[in-house]
């Protein structure tokens, strides 16, 4: 009985050893971890499903990163929530306890106000304006006001423009909406957008929307169309409706302190790879926004689309919500200023 006594007490204590052994190695820096494995590497996670456009995007990122440093640096992806979600690792790359993290844009309004501007309804009109923006001034101020937060940021990869789909009726104008039970995101502004729709915003989770739609909690949500298909939501709905009422972007951000800490070279590696995944990501992200949408009619689903008249109806019925969010502790005045400068244009050019 000792002997057994004194077997169990033996595996528990070998069992705490490798456990402590365990959290060592994943609390270890990349620059600790890389002379153990002679390499450096850097988790970086986020919530999307891998095939979307952005998960091939951060993986294109992996593979420039480990090309460009001869296999000095490796970074190894983790999507589909794995690891939490877009707050959840984001939080965890501010902590240090990850490298790198991304989260679609609205998730990080609590780090910077200037995030709530890219929400509002119709300041991009399409997707040269969205580029001159986020590669011009108001991004490099998003990356200066990022670094107050502990991160750096590397490259935005490109979402795409949200589209109304429903399971209804066929949607023309803002007040065919009337009464309708749309699901929006936790984003205020994208609320305001469908209350003065003439919908119901009915905020709901990501991962029970299509669940949501099934059952009838809610008749249609806004989204672009490469994520609603890659997520099959083209079997819980029937109509679209292509407004662009709001861009979405990405943003693939990295630990400042540990960023830092990596030698000159190695930064620049990581920076370059940023800047050419950027590039290869946006062309995938056009084409496959493009090709999701012909599957959609080739699925059966209605797509209207408004005429010029008919999209400036759209764009008056929300023009209340510039005067209601763009102000100091929401859309900053001052960077909206600077988004319309650097695009050439003012909110009467939106709304006229």
């Amino acid at each position: 009985m000792k002997a057994k006594k004194h077997s169990i007490i033996v595996a528990l204590a070998v069992f705490i050893f490798l456990g402590f052994v365990l959290i060592g190695k994943i609390a270890l820096s990349p620059e600790a971890r890389a002379e153990q494995q002679g390499v450096i590497t850097l988790r970086l996670a986020q919530s999307k499903a891998g095939n979307h456009p952005v998960s091939k995007g951060i993986d294109k990122f992996a593979e420039l990163i480990k090309e460009k440093s001869n296999g000095e640096l490796a970074v190894e992806t983790f999507h589909d929530s794995l690891l939490g979600s877009d707050r959840e690792v984001i939080e965890s790359a501010q902590r240090g306890s990850l490298e790198m993290a991304s989260s679609s844009t609205p998730n990080m309004t609590s780090f910077t106000n200037y995030f709530t501007s890219w929400d509002l309804p119709y300041i991009f009109e399409n997707k040269e304006e969205v580029y001159k923006a986020v590669d011009g001034k108001p991004g490099e101020i998003i990356r200066e006001e990022m670094e107050h937060s502990g991160f750096k940021v590397i490259f935005f990869p490109d979402y795409g423009f949200r589209q109304v789909v429903n399971n209804v009726r066929p949607i023309i104008l803002p007040e065919d909406l009337e009464g309708l039970k749309i699901r929006t995101t936790n984003s205020k502004i994208e609320q305001a957008d469908f209350k003065q729709f003439g919908a119901s915003p009915t905020p709901v989770a990501w991962s029970e929307v299509f669940t949501a739609l099934q059952q009838g909690t809610v008749e249609g949500e806004g989204n672009s169309y490469s994520l609603l298909w890659d997520s099959k939501h083209q079997e819980v709905l029937k109509y679209a409706t292509e407004v662009n009422y709001n861009y979405s972007s990405d943003i693939v951000v990295m630990n400042k302190e540990i960023f830092n800490g990596l030698s000159k070279q190695h930064q620049n590696i990581i920076m370059e790879a940023g800047k050419e995944a950027t590039a290869w990501q946006r062309e995938l992200a056009n084409a496959r926004e493009a090709e999701a949408k012909q599957q959609f009619l080739d699925f059966g689903i209605e797509i209207y689309e408004p005429s010029p008249q008919e999209m400036k109806v759209w764009k008056q019925s929300v023009k209340t919500v510039w005067d209601q969010f763009v102000k100091e502790g929401a859309a900053d005045p001052e960077y909206v200023d600077t988004i319309l400068k650097t695009l050439g244009k003012t909110k009467e050019d939106i709304f006229k």
